[in-house]
């Protein structure tokens, strides 16, 4: 788990081991972690109902608390960013990243937060327009904000996620997605502490399936490295 590597690490699990993000609204994580546990605890009674024990001693028993994943997914929007410092449903249930991380705090303090994997939305080619010409740079600074003073030890930006998703609206301007792209990257870069610098990772992320146009391919999405 990433949730035991320092910040300078790469977040790269161990061999044989799972970076586990799990989302993607503020219930569906909570049922996940309490089914989790629950079943745990039905283990547990089923192992040791005919054996005899000590049922005072609890030391054998796991905790909510490790069933909590490396990294929480929520969605929001340059436009808005909502859902980041307070919830706001787009209609597939809470999103909420400073509520997730409210929810499940680090209570061992060897271990660090739990990292967020943030999927934030461009509005297609108008919006990666819009970030072009400057006419989000507010947005882009509350979200610097956010990123520089998050808990989480780490952080996934996937910028305008599934780019290549006919109906997202990028694949008419796939260089104004590359621009905007760029230009959040290095807006971030500038603004925040090389501390935060090391924590936030920028996400190119396609979706793996038939493009609006056999003109297209992931290059002409790719905006460098």
């Amino acid at each position: 788990s990433c949730r035991k590597m320092t910040s300078e690490a790469a977040c790269r699990p161990p061999a044989g081991s799972t970076y586990l993000c799990v989302g993607q609204d503020l219930f569906s994580v909570n049922e996940y972690v309490m089914s989790q546990y629950n079943y745990s605890l039905h283990v547990d009674i089923n192992s040791t109902a005919d054996a005899e024990v000590d049922v005072s001693d609890n030391t054998h028993h796991l905790s909510a608390s490790s069933f909590v994943p490396s990294s929480f997914m929520v969605y929001t929007d340059l436009q808005t960013l909502r859902g980041l410092w307070a919830a706001t449903d787009y209609g597939s249930g809470i999103q909420y990243a400073d509520g997730l991380l409210d929810l499940f705090p680090s209570i061992d303090h060897s271990q660090a937060a739990a990292g967020l994997q943030i999927g934030l939305w461009l509005n297609g080619t108008q919006g990666c327009y819009s970030i072009c010409e400057g006419e989000l740079d507010n947005q882009i600074e509350q979200l610097i904000t956010y990123l520089e003073h998050s808990r989480a030890s780490k952080i996934f930006l996937r910028l305008g996620y599934e780019f290549d998703n006919p109906s997202f609206g990028y694949s008419d301007h796939p260089e104004l997605y590359i621009l905007a792209f760029r230009k959040i990257v290095a807006d971030c870069r500038k603004g925040l502490s090389a501390d935060a610098q090391a924590r936030v990772m920028f996400v190119w992320h396609s979706w793996g399936a038939p493009m609006a146009s056999a003109k297209l391919n992931l290059h002409s999405f790719y905006p460098g490295d």
